[in-house]
């Protein structure tokens, strides 16, 4: 793209004025113009420590975007000393595409006028790809037993090491389902786990474990952040800016990967939502932001204004902020959000494929819906009735690549024949019940120790020599398929015959375009896009299979994080569903409904079923729709009566009168946002009160804010 020089002599940012700046791409000036003024304000920002509090749908990754741009354009930082780490490859590959467009100097040659190279981006990715590439191309990971081709193990791989450890040398493993947690505690000093009085041999375990992982050249997810960590410590890798998106996911393991990134010269620009902590199972943390602020000596700023939303919407997710935050939009009303009542998930089920037709009747997209709900496995009956009505739907699931056996198997061949000191996918392979040799899985054994000899087992140890007289990607494509004879172990005659040879070719397919965009070596190229399955195997499988994406989308809460649709529907509302039974005090579930509410731009319903499926469900709706102000609700089961308390007091006394009974004065209860009022009906489960301009609202005494003044 032609460069123009752009004056921004006299730019104001509020208070701020910037330098004069010249020689900058006219597509980065048009689109830096664009910024409103807190947006412009962190983008030019270059304090050594900055955290950006980014409310929802504020514009984070234009910022994040930008950011990059201004420091390669303007600040003639070289991409290769950026660090940028997110926490999805969708966020990086977005970043990544959008960088690549522009011509930002090399630290190789800083004169370089050319499109930026993508090689020099290597250290924009997810936390986990950018130490795997740390490790295999920048630090001593020899120093820790392993070699630079190392492979990474995926949740099946973890759990067969476990299981051949456990059992290789009889030890007493309380929990074993829950070993990662374990692992995790043991990290932090904690031997028992649950109800645990005594240890059992999770210390014994564990030092083993990682015996057995170096022995076998493999890591883990968590392995490669340690491991990353520990060679930081001694090794100098100290970029001029470390850029983290998402911050509020950042757990402890990675805040000590960035602090051991960090020099003297280090700058670090955070971005996150504290309103959108919904992973402290996963390790996130609720102190973060403090904790960054206090060990960097942080200076903040804030996103506030939301372009997503309409006012209503917002108006919703504001009763769920904590004191401190700020949400402002741009947007007018909007629909009113409504609040439904159905008998089960079936009857909503048919309710929401009958609303569905008719708004894709009236243009709307199938994409641009989307189904939320609290926990996994509610989504089979929307699947079953949909199926059933022709409407094309995607749901959203950790899927792995056992869900394709013949795919699986395939994985793990290709997994074997780039490690074979991994032994677990040898005796995989080579002992599958359906695909392979089907060998006995002691004769298997015999083989992986060089015991006995097979076919295909010397066609996995002849792997990488073979890719070495291969000349491109597209001998691997085109030769592959024959060089493992896998028409043999596909199993020709069977029914499925046609649908597993597809699969594998696509994915042979999808190994070589990997190579070719990268520029790799053969084998170096099938190794790391291997490595990229394991790490983002459920966008790869996905794409795979949902090939019309113009579809419904039906996810859990959590998986809705950072997406966005014009219409959103929350289904199953109901105490003990949304917040889970037993979490009613729980700040980071109303963070999560906070996080479903603010998925929708047009369009929100919430819906409670009287007869809940869900066996952990009570028939009430849950306690946070009454968190949501009345003058933005559309509900005839839910919305108020808006009767002055006057009025409720004579009906009260009218109705006892005609029953005979005596008048008793209703007890006066103080509600922290409706004020004053009185209690209308109480059951074992529920107390109900009227509000003063708010009308009748029900409370959970699980969840009861209420307090008595008489």
């Amino acid at each position: 793209m032609k460069e123009m020089p752009v004056h921004l002599e006299n730019l104001a940012v509020g208070n701020l004025k910037y330098k004069y700046i010249e020689d900058i791409c006219k597509e980065f000036y048009d689109s830096f113009i664009k910024l409103n003024d807190y947006q412009k304000a962190a983008v030019t920002n270059e304090d050594k420590a900055f955290l950006l509090n980014a409310s929802v749908g504020s514009g984070k990754t234009t910022v994040l975007v930008n950011k990059v741009l201004y420091l390669g354009m303007v600040k003639k930082v070289p991409l290769s000393k950026m660090f940028v780490l997110t926490f999805t490859n969708k966020a990086a590959d977005e970043i990544k595409q959008r960088v690549l467009r522009f011509a930002i100097p090399s630290d190789k040659n800083p004169s370089d006028k050319n499109p930026s190279d993508k090689s020099e981006m290597a250290a924009f990715g997810t936390f986990h790809s950018v130490a795997r590439y740390l490790l295999s191309n920048v630090l001593p990971v020899e120093d820790l037993g392993y070699t630079k081709d190392f492979s990474i193990l995926d949740e099946d791989g973890a759990r067969e090491i476990s299981d051949y450890i456990i059992d290789k040398n009889g030890l007493n493993i309380k929990y074993r389902k829950k070993l990662e947690k374990r692992i995790y505690g043991l990290k932090h000093g904690r031997e028992l786990y649950g109800n645990m009085k005594y240890s059992d041999d999770i210390d014994n375990f564990a030092y083993l474990l990682q015996v057995e992982k170096v022995k076998r050249n493999v890591m883990d997810f968590d392995d490669l952040i340690e491991c990353c960590k520990i060679l930081l410590r001694n090794n100098a890798v100290h970029p001029e800016w470390i850029i983290i998106d998402e911050f509020q996911d950042t757990d402890s393991l990675q805040l000590e990967m960035i602090d051991n990134l960090v020099g003297d010269n280090t700058h670090i620009f955070a971005v996150g939502d504290p309103n959108q902590i919904i992973y402290s199972w996963r390790g996130s943390r609720e102190d973060i932001f403090e904790i960054f602020k206090e060990r960097y000596d942080a200076k903040e700023a804030t996103l506030p204004i939301n372009y997503r939303s309409t006012a209503t919407i917002l108006g919703a997710a504001r009763a769920f902020l904590s004191g401190q935050s700020h949400l402002v939009g741009i947007r007018g009303m909007g629909h009113a959000i409504v609040i439904k009542k159905h008998y089960n998930s079936f009857n909503e089920a048919l309710y929401l494929a009958e609303k569905i037709k008719k708004l894709k009747k009236e243009g709307t997209p199938y994409n641009e819906i989307a189904i939320l709900y609290r926990k996994q496995s509610h989504s089979s009956v929307f699947e079953d009735v949909f199926t059933r009505e022709k409407i094309p739907y995607e749901v959203s699931v950790k899927k792995d690549l056992k869900d394709i056996p013949a795919l699986y198997w395939f994985f793990r061949l290709i997994r074997a024949s780039i490690n074979n000191n991994d032994t677990s996918n040898i005796l995989h392979v080579l002992s599958d019940d359906k695909y392979g040799p089907c060998l006995k899985y002691p004769v298997a054994r015999q083989v992986a120790e060089g015991k006995a000899r097979d076919g295909l087992a010397d066609k996995i140890y002849g792997f990488r020599k073979w890719c070495e007289c291969k000349k491109s990607a597209d001998d691997f494509e085109n030769e592959i398929y024959d060089y493992f004879d896998l028409d043999n172990y596909l199993l020709p005659t069977s029914i499925s015959y046609s649908k597993d040879r597809d699969f594998i070719l696509k994915y042979i397919k999808e190994i070589s375009d990997y190579i070719k965009a990268n520029k790799m070596d053969l084998f170096d190229g099938i190794k790391n896009a291997v490595d990229y399955t394991v790490l983002y195997g459920k966008q790869v499988i996905n794409q795979m299979i949902y090939k019309d994406s113009d579809s419904v989308k039906l996810m859990t809460l959590h998986a809705s994080k950072g997406l966005e649709f014009k219409y959103v529907f929350i289904s199953g509302a109901n105490m003990g569903i949304i917040p889970l039974s037993g979490r009613y005090d729980d700040e980071e579930e109303k963070r999560l409904f906070f996080v479903g509410i603010t998925r929708a731009k047009d369009y929100l319903e919430i819906s409670y079923h009287s007869n809940p499926d869900d066996g952990s469900a009570l028939a009430n709706p849950s306690p946070y729709l009454s968190m949501i102000p009345d003058d933005i609700i559309e509900s005839e089961e839910l919305k108020s009566r808006a009767m002055k308390l006057s009025d409720l007091k004579r009906e009260i006394r009218d109705n006892m009168a005609k029953k005979g009974g005596k008048v008793q004065e209703k007890k006066k209860v103080i509600h922290p946002k409706y004020g004053e009022g009185y209690i209308v009906s109480e059951d074992k489960d529920t107390i109900s009160a009227e509000f003063e301009g708010y009308g009748e609202k029900s409370f959970s005494k699980l969840f009861c804010p209420l307090k008595f003044i008489n």
